[in-house]
């Protein structure tokens, strides 16, 4: 087949495709995940033609370092390994609560809520909320107090606040930094004389940790996802080469670590970037946009 690298990229969007259409509660995930993703289509510059020699459309390979190939298969890939933890273990991501938020404990809940608690308040209270007087309520809401409360001075001073706390509030910015790191950190090992495939695998695990450092909750999803989306990576590598049988042998260079190390015909190394993506897309987005991952409702409330 000639454009194998396109098939193996349509491929790998068909597992997104099914987890948008069964679970649109994800769907604001995979797009952010998507967008997240999009700049490392631009590395492909890196693989061709040290790791791999795929054929690419209008060989845009040759004159631009990456192709229309690259930009479906991370969609695709970043779709499925992103979601494949939420949708195997029927997670849905739900903000973070604010730092500092009061937590109402149990007991107290249950007292505000208790019937008899309720019947207890005194009417005479009431009544005597009820005669609030109009002069109070006017005062509370004069002209001159608005006024005061939006002058030029106060907002300019709102506005004067330090860079570092408005990029903190901005959750693209975060992403923008985290994906900054990632490329930085395999531009250092690529230096460093690390292979290509390697280094990109190692600064997608060595960010996350750090992150996962900042966000414990997130270590046992991101495993999870890890292995989960290595999973399904190699089950679809093997559906490629079933229908373009002898493709790893044409196309990948031997490998440099694990020279001819292959698990069930695919190269190891593959497998190895599916474990990075997992961890590294299960993680970031939460991190990223202060999300968590909590027990997702049922299909019918969700479809409500």
């Amino acid at each position: 087949m000639t454009y194998e690298f396109l098939l193996l990229s349509v491929l790998f969007l068909l597992p997104g495709i099914a987890i948008w259409v069964a679970r649109p509660d994800l769907r604001s995930l995979m797009k952010r995940a998507a967008v997240a993703s999009l700049p490392f289509a631009a590395t492909e510059r890196l693989f061709y033609p040290t790791y791999w020699t795929p054929k690419f459309l209008f060989d845009l390979a040759d004159r631009f370092g990456f192709g229309v190939e690259d930009l479906l298969f991370i969609v695709g890939l970043s779709a499925f390994s992103s979601t494949a933890y939420a949708v195997v273990f029927r997670r849905a991501l739900v903000p973070c609560a604010a730092p500092g938020a009061p937590r109402t404990r149990p007991w107290l809940r249950a007292a505000r809520t208790q019937p008899g608690l309720r019947a207890r308040t005194r009417p005479g209270l009431r009544a005597a909320a009820a005669r609030t007087r109009p002069g109070l309520r006017a005062a509370r809401t004069r002209p001159w107090l608005r006024a005061a409360r939006t002058r030029p001075g106060l907002r300019a001073a709102a506005a004067r606040a330090r860079p570092w706390l408005r990029a903190a509030a901005r959750p693209w910015l975060r992403a923008a930094a985290g994906v900054a790191l990632a490329l930085a950190t395999a531009g250092a090992l690529l230096a460093a004389g690390v292979p290509v495939l390697y280094a990109a695998v190692v600064a997608m695990i060595a960010v996350t940790a750090a992150l996962v450092g900042a966000r414990r909750d997130l270590l046992v999803p991101g495993l999870l996802g890890a292995l989960l989306s290595a999973a399904l990576y190699l089950g679809l590598c093997l559906v490629f080469a079933a229908l373009v049988p002898g493709v790893f042998e044409r196309t990948w260079r031997p490998s440099v670590l694990l020279p001819g190390r292959t698990l069930l015909g695919v190269p190891v190394d593959e497998i190895l970037y599916g474990l990075g993506a997992g961890l590294a897309a299960t993680v970031f987005p939460a991190w990223a946009f202060g999300l968590r991952y909590a027990k997702a409702p049922s299909a019918d409330r969700r479809a409500g």
